[in-house]
């Protein structure tokens, strides 16, 4: 039962939907998923009046009633099933005032469905510099519902849409009652007995019965039958049905727009958007100015966090040489420094750089230009098996996968899409930022050529080896997958927009808080799991150590000092996570890792930034030295030659097996229910394995 007034907010992509629920909203909101799928749902609690408050629904946003894609059904579902839990008491329409012809369509098809509408037009600044000029009263009379001009970038007339659906919720029987087209004549009057038959009261809504008759979720075994021997007797065409719809809303939008709209001559008038995309779509310009982009971007977050990643570094070396010194040597001490303050630190060091890659992602998004990325790209793509589309999902990858897998759903190809979620973890997520951050520091040099950072540059092909593998799979998996279905690519690119500059600082924060308290909750359990498995180990063998080096520096007590640290390091060699260790070390010897590098990839597998945290955790324990950072103590470690644990070889065959292998569970967990079969994530995790092991391997011989 419905506790409280529901609103869905619908409209097309790019129409502004968002905004609207975020200005209606605010903080009120929560996410989860539609019953049955996995698309998200997206919530709120809004206050009307001071006697009406009402639940928002943010439905998938769709171009017509004409499902195609899974997130465009949910929308379909939820506004045509008859008896659903959230089916709305109102529907807010955001209609794009810039692009109105296109938008009334779906408003049309909205209204027949007799559920009490609002028309929010939104993009009115971008329709005035287009020289259009809408008679908002006017199109309200004609459409027959209340209509009203707002900004939710700017809370600009969202008081008046909130006075418009609270007279709608005091007058319940505000709805048109005549069709905005005549239905019945479309298909004849047995639409009746639909109607009848699933239990609507609309015509359109029975319309839509008899056109997906055998697809509707809702319909009983019994229904169906009843509506196919309906349909059979009546020999409905659908295709031409709905052919025949369209074609007569827009005839009667064309009148409507004749009357309410005013617009100068469209070659006359050419807003500063197009201007841009004249070059910034250029087929050569284009392309250069997108890797730019990119080069920036992946410059700054080694040029702008240096400073803040030292002061955090600093703060926490401080802390830890103040502790050791005043904190009596015990196992508590022990515990705090080397288990929780050391994972603590592996965590704090790297928000800077998130805030600065989250920072980029939600700048490119908010004016318009990651739309762009997606146009540029698609013949690319569709090189490949795959199409415009399936940018974004890569793209949102380079935050993080999860998500990222999530959009693939905006794919309506299932090869495609079963494609983009195989390849998509690929993309260096924000939690491979760590792991190339601390290595790329250790193994390339802090130089510059010419003017470009040499640590930059690497980095940036880090993420394009990443992106152009990704390719090269797809281009594979294409021709094994066989499909007969053809795909499509059509994306509305929205105006260029001024970033909002407090969204943008409220995302990296948000962004940051998720970061430290969802992967570091998994970093600290993690780190405190190896401080127990590094600090103890086999009783006997433990005591005959301690034995061992209690002899030696009462035998020799003027090097007591570099006996004891030598005993940090035989204590280590011969606990838990050492005798671990060993024994996966002839595994990846041939990569060039030692033991505690094993350590850190079986810990990755949990989430890969793990790997620093256990870093931390071991060389802490192992090194004992509390003034120098991890940097510095991964730097100086030595295998049992002599020689650094850390080359160039050994620290670029890790960086390539960091940009391939899967290590991430919830990636695993997400690609499994999307995919609805565990075949599909464990073929990922197989490929993604051997593609880390052999081009590790390479690496490391290559570089020797």
């Amino acid at each position: 039962m419905k506790s409280q007034y529901q609103i869905a907010l619908v409209g097309n992509p790019n129409s502004g939907k968002s905004s609207l629920f975020n200005a209606l909203t605010g903080l009120n909101q929560k996410v989860g998923n539609f019953p049955g799928v996995t698309v998200d749902k997206k919530t709120g609690s809004c206050k009307i009046s001071d006697a009406i408050k009402a639940t928002v629904i943010d439905l998938p946003g769709t171009y017509s009633l004409y499902p195609k894609a899974e997130d465009e059904r949910v929308t379909y579902e939820v506004l045509l099933h008859p008896n659903n839990d959230e089916r709305p008491n109102l529907i807010v329409v955001i209609a794009d005032a810039s692009n109105l012809k296109r938008n009334l369509l779906f408003c049309s098809q909205i209204i027949d469905l007799k559920i009490p509408v609002v028309i929010a037009l939104t993009m009115n600044d971008i329709a005035r510099k287009k020289g259009i000029s809408i008679d908002t009263e006017g199109l309200e009379r004609l459409m027959q519902v209340p209509v009203v001009s707002i900004n939710p970038r700017k809370n600009k007339g969202i008081a008046v849409l909130k006075k418009k659906i609270a007279a709608q919720y005091e007058n319940t029987h505000s709805r048109p009652q005549e069709d905005f087209i005549d239905i019945k004549a479309l298909t004849g009057d047995w639409l009746e007995d639909v109607k009848k038959i699933g239990g609507v009261e609309s015509n359109y809504q029975a319309l839509h019965l008899a056109c997906h008759a055998t697809d509707t979720n809702h319909l009983q075994a019994a229904q169906r039958i009843q509506l196919a021997a309906l349909i059979g007797e009546n020999h409905f065409q659908k295709a031409n049905v709905q052919a025949n719809e369209v074609m007569q809303r827009y005839q009667r939008i064309g009148h409507i727009m004749q009357q309410c709209v005013v617009e100068s001559n469209p070659l006359k008038k050419a807003i500063i958007t197009d201007r841009i995309d004249k070059v910034l779509l250029h087929p050569l310009w284009g392309n250069i100015i997108l890797l730019l982009v990119l080069f920036i971007m992946f410059q700054s977050i080694f040029w702008l966090a240096a400073y803040p990643m030292d002061w955090v570094e600093q703060g926490f070396s401080w802390v830890s040489s103040w502790l050791g010194d005043i904190i009596p040597d015990n196992w508590l001490k022990d515990l705090l420094i080397n288990g929780i303050l050391a994972g603590i630190s592996g965590v704090a060091v790297f928000i800077p750089q998130i805030m600065i890659l989250f920072g980029f992602i939600n700048l490119l998004e908010d004016t318009g230009y990651m739309a762009r990325i997606s146009f540029l790209t698609d013949r690319l793509m569709r090189s490949v098996g795959l199409n415009g589309r399936s940018v974004m999902p890569l793209i949102s990858g380079m935050a993080c996968a999860v998500p990222a897998v999530m959009a693939a759903r905006s794919i309506q190809n299932k090869k495609e899409r079963l494609i983009t979620i195989l390849v998509t973890p690929l993309m260096s997520c924000s939690a491979r930022l760590p792991v190339y951050t601390i290595l790329i520091g250790m193994v390339i040099p802090d130089q510059s050529i010419f003017i470009f950072n040499l640590q930059g540059l690497v980095l940036m092909g880090l993420y394009l080896l990443g992106f152009f593998t990704a390719l090269l799979v797809s281009f594979v998996m294409s021709k094994m997958i066989k499909a007969s279905e053809n795909s499509f690519f059509l994306l509305e690119l929205p105006t260029y927009r001024a970033p909002r500059w407090k969204n943008i600082g409220t995302t990296m924060i948000e962004k940051a808080r998720i970061f430290v308290t969802e992967a570091g909750k998994i970093i600290m359990i993690i780190s405190l799991l190896l401080w127990v498995l590094a600090s103890f180990g086999p009783p006997k063998q433990m005591q005959q150590l301690k034995e061992a080096y209690t002899q030696k520096i009462a035998a020799n007590p003027d090097n007591s000092e570099a006996l004891e640290q030598e005993y940090q390091k035989e204590k280590l060699a011969h606990s838990f996570a050492g005798i671990l260790g060993h024994a996966i070390e002839p595994g990846i010897a041939p990569l060039g890792y030692d033991w505690k590098i094993g350590i850190a990839l079986i810990t990755s597998f949990a989430a890969r930034e793990v790997f620093v945290g256990t870093m931390a955790t071991l060389y802490s324990i192992g090194e004992g030295d509390t003034d120098l950072r991890l940097r510095e103590k991964m730097h100086l470690a030595k295998k049992k030659d002599g020689t650094p644990v850390y080359t160039l070889a050994s620290g670029v065959s890790l960086l390539i097996f960091y940009v391939y292998a899967m290590q991430c569970m919830s990636t695993l967990a997400v690609v499994k229910r999307e995919t609805r079969s565990w075949k599909y994530p464990l073929l990922q995790f197989a490929y993604m394995f051997v593609l880390a092991y052999v081009g590790a391997y390479i690496a490391y011989v290559a570089l020797r």
